[in-house]
C-alpha cells in the first residue's frame, strides 16, 4: 500500500474556497494516496463547522487559511482538531500560527506535487503519535526489541496505585519527581532522577525539555521563540509553560516532526 497514514482508508477533508485549487489539490492526494478517501470539500468557515459537529471523523485535513467568510484559524479556535492538519495558503505571514494547531506542515501556493508528497512523508513519520499508547508501545517493541515503561507505581495519600503511561502528560521535577496525569493532578513517583525515568520513556512520545521537565508530543498546543530558545505552551495547566534553550531547541523541532 501507498498510504501515507495507517496503511488503511484516509478518510480527509479539504478547506479550500477556489474550485480549482481544491480540485487540483485533491487529485495530487488521491495520486500520492490512492486508497484515501477525500469526504468533502469546504469552502468557508461557517459550513466547515457546521460539517464537523455532526460528528464526522476525519484522518487528515488541509486547511487553506484565507477562506471565503474568515481565516481557518477561526474554526479551529472553536473546534480543536483531532488529526494533523496540512495548512494551505499563498502567504507565508501565517506561518508561526500554524504550529498553534495540531500541524504538521505549511505549504504555499501554487502547491507542488513534490512539496505535497514530503508533507505526507512526514505525517508518515509522525503517525504512531496518533495511535493509541499502548499499541504504539508495543509496534516499538517489534521493532526495536527494546522495553518502554507502560505503567508505573505513584503514590497517593501512603497507597500506591498504577498508573499507565496513556494518562501520563509529563514529569516534573522538584525535591521530589513528579508525574502529572491527564487530569491535571501531581502524583509522587519512586524515580530518584529525572536521568532514570527519561532512559525507561518512549523518545518518540516523550521529550527531556530542561533540567526539571519530561514532556509528553501530544500535549504541546503551541510554540513561541524568544532570543533564550523556545517557550511551549501545553494543554495541561499544571504543566502550562516549559522553556528550551537555544541548544536544545533543534532536537526539540526534530522530535516534534517525528525525524530520525
Amino acid at each position: 500500500m501507498n498510504n501515507y497514514l495507517t496503511g488503511e482508508r484516509a478518510r480527509i477533508v479539504i478547506l479550500e474556497d477556489e474550485p480549482l485549487v481544491a480540485d487540483g489539490l485533491s487529485k495530487h492526494v488521491l495520486d500520492l494516496m490512492p486508497e484515501a478517501e477525500v469526504l468533502v470539500i469546504l469552502p468557508s468557515v461557517k459550513k466547515a463547522l457546521d460539517w464537523f459537529e455532526k460528528g464526522h471523523e476525519v484522518d487528515l485535513i488541509f486547511a487553506d487559511i484565507q477562506l471565503a467568510d474568515g481565516i481557518s484559524f477561526d474554526l479551529f479556535k472553536r473546534m480543536e482538531p483531532k488529526c494533523p492538519v496540512i495548512f494551505t495558503t499563498a502567504f507565508d505571514q501565517y506561518a508561526i500560527r500554524a504550529f498553534e494547531v495540531n500541524s504538521v506542515d505549511f505549504l504555499l501556493k501554487p502547491i507542488e506535487k513534490k512539496e505535497l508528497k514530503n508533507a505526507l512523508e512526514k505525517l508518515r513519520k509522525r503517525r504512531e503519535s496518533y495511535v493509541l499508547p499502548e499499541l504504539r508501545m508495543a509496534l516499538d517493541r517489534v521493532k526495536s526489541g527494546k522495553t518502554y515503561l507502560e505503567r508505573m507505581l505513584v503514590t497517593v495519600q501512603n497507597t500506591l496505585m498504577p498508573v499507565t503511561i496513556g494518562e501520563v502528560s509529563g514529569f516534573v521535577k522538584e525535591e521530589l519527581i513528579f508525574l502529572v496525569n491527564r487530569e491535571g493532578k501531581r502524583l509522587i513517583t519512586d524515580f530518584q532522577t529525572l536521568e532514570e525515568l527519561e532512559g525507561k520513556l518512549d523518545p518518540t512520545v516523550f521529550f527531556r525539555a530542561n533540567r526539571q521537565t519530561i514532556i509528553r508530543i501530544d500535549e504541546v498546543k503551541q510554540i513561541k521563540t524568544n532570543y533564550k530558545g523556545l517557550e511551549v505552551y501545553l494543554k495541561n495547566p499544571m504543566l502550562n509553560r516549559v522553556d528550551i534553550s537555544k541548544e536544545r531547541s533543534p532536537q526539540f523541532k526534530h522530535w516534534m516532526l517525528g525525524n530520525e
